[in-house]
């Protein structure tokens, strides 16, 4: 199936005519000749900056190793390559955006379940997910579509939260923690079933929402730039999921977390209401926004 919508007008594109099989319903080129979806480009930060964020959080609690921070960095690579992508609309930049989404629910995947389950060896997963990620890349360059992409990076978001839930369930703390905990697992789900939905009807209901920012006019109408939406609900989703699993795998080592000065704390606001706390330095350092 083809998700390109074409659009007429706008400025000359600096960058050459689109190349990339993926074009969504913001007009291409309308506001300047240098970034082809304004919006889309743009909304890119919430990426970024949920990134740094959890980066900047990592370091004052005091980790140091790279495995933690790999998800924050797999972050910003994502909200960069996807500027990249939605600024020029080019293949090469387009491929760049795809499989740093899959990057990143991969790492994101592995971390839960190399610490969750004794069945398969860590090496062994890795090899498998690296195995899945080279699948999906012949599939892509064979067909020159993203179906197989779309449905690898949709299921395994949803796999994560049906595992983060089963653990919730299984986890060895107060009721309160897990309560917050679980809601917080719901909350991730459905901010990226949300950000699916503006995704689809940004696609599907291209026509009349064109139309329509056109009668309303700027900058109102960039309220109807869904698929900006889609990058904003589905930053907040996949960083959720972040910080529940870093909570998850840190309370499994429930001895190492205490000699390292951290505790779990629920005292956080929705929807990042389970967090990591620096007890050392009696400061609530936060894995949250």
């Amino acid at each position: 199936m083809s998700f390109y919508r074409s659009s007429e007008g706008g400025y000359s594109p600096v960058w050459g005519p689109p190349s990339s099989t993926l074009n969504f319903c913001e007009e291409d080129y309308e506001f300047t000749p240098y970034i082809a979806e304004l919006i889309n480009t743009l909304t890119n930060l919430i990426y970024i900056g949920l990134g740094i964020k959890g980066l900047t959080n990592s370091r004052k609690l005091g980790e140091n190793g790279l495995g933690s921070k790999l998800p924050y960095l797999a972050l910003i690579n994502l909200g960069i390559a996807s500027s990249l992508f939605h600024s020029s609309l080019k293949y090469s930049t387009q491929m760049c955006d795809e499989f740093s989404m899959l990057i990143a629910t991969f790492i994101v995947f592995y971390r839960l379940l190399s610490f969750s389950q004794t069945i398969i060896a860590p090496s062994v997963l890795l090899g498998s997910l690296c195995a899945l990620m080279l699948v999906v890349v012949v599939a892509q360059t064979i067909t020159g579509e993203s179906t197989v992409q779309q449905i690898v990076f949709t299921g395994m978001v949803y796999w994560l939260w049906h595992m983060c839930f089963k653990l919730i369930g299984n986890f060895d703390s107060e009721e309160a923690v897990k309560r917050k905990m679980r809601w917080m697992a719901i909350s991730g789900i459905a901010f990226f079933v949300t950000g699916h939905a503006c995704w689809a009807t940004d696609f599907y209901a291209c026509d009349g929402l064109r139309e329509l920012r056109r009668n309303i006019g700027m900058p109102w109408a960039a309220v109807l730039e869904l698929h900006g939406f889609w990058h904003i609900f589905t930053g907040i989703g996949v960083y959720i999921f972040m910080i529940l699993v870093e909570c998850l795998r840190s309370a499994q080592g429930r001895n190492k977390m205490g000699s390292a000065g951290l505790r779990l704390s629920s005292a956080g606001t929705w929807p990042f209401m389970v967090y990591l706390e620096n007890t050392a330095t009696r400061t609530n350092t936060k894995k949250d926004i």
